[in-house]
């Protein structure tokens, strides 16, 4: 049954093209004939002049001549005024500021105390003040002590001991702890004579 139908669509089809093509070819010959030839776009086109740019006008460089300076003659001169005294961060209003130390300064013990010397509240003051003034800077305290010959680790407890004290005292002052270095170092015993003292602490300023 398939294969008829396909033989028969083909004869159909056979027979339908001649009937086809006989009313196309007419239809496509009528319309080539109502058109015609398409003419030349450009063939009866005059040509495009255009007109010159134009050139700018010249600019013109001339400076005209600067007017005369005024006469100052008659101007009073300014009064001097008095700069305010200098205040350090930190400090009341009003308040003079405090002597500011050198980059180092030392602190003397007697061979085996722990105690703060005296004189260190005036040494602490002003290393307090330059530290105020100046938040970059931050403070070493290097301790050295001395110890028995038979106990060298001593020298350095009784060191660490003296540099935790200084610490404290400074922190009770109002500086900022993480501004402060401890080193602890105990001296040979046979230094005793030496120079500089070896129970002592350098307090050093650095940047």
């Amino acid at each position: 049954m398939p294969g008829m139908m396909m033989r028969l669509s083909f004869s159909v089809r056979r027979l339908l093209l001649p009937s086809v093509l006989m009313f196309v070819l007419p239809v496509g010959a009528l319309a080539q004939n109502s058109i015609g030839p398409l003419p030349d776009a450009g063939a009866d086109r005059p040509p495009v002049t255009r007109a010159p740019l134009r050139a700018p006008a010249r600019p013109d460089l001339s400076v005209p001549p600067l007017p005369a300076a005024p006469d100052q003659g008659d101007i009073p001169p300014a009064p001097v005024a008095e700069l305010p005294p200098p205040r350090v961060p930190g400090l009341p209003d009003g308040a003079a500021p405090a002597r500011l130390p050198a980059d180092q300064s030392t602190l003397v013990y007697a061979p085996g105390a722990d105690v703060l010397p005296a004189g260190t509240d005036a040494v602490l003051a002003d290393i307090v003040a330059r530290l105020r003034a100046r938040p970059s800077e931050r403070l070493e305290l290097r301790a050295h002590a001395t110890g028995p010959a038979d106990r060298a680790g001593d020298g350095r407890r009784i060191a660490l001991l003296r540099v935790r004290a200084l610490r404290d005292r400074l922190v009770q002052q109002g500086l900022d702890p993480l501004r402060l270095l401890v080193f602890a170092e105990a001296s040979p015993p046979d230094a005793a004579s030496a120079s500089p003292p070896p129970d002592r602490i350098d307090l050093v300023i650095r940047q």
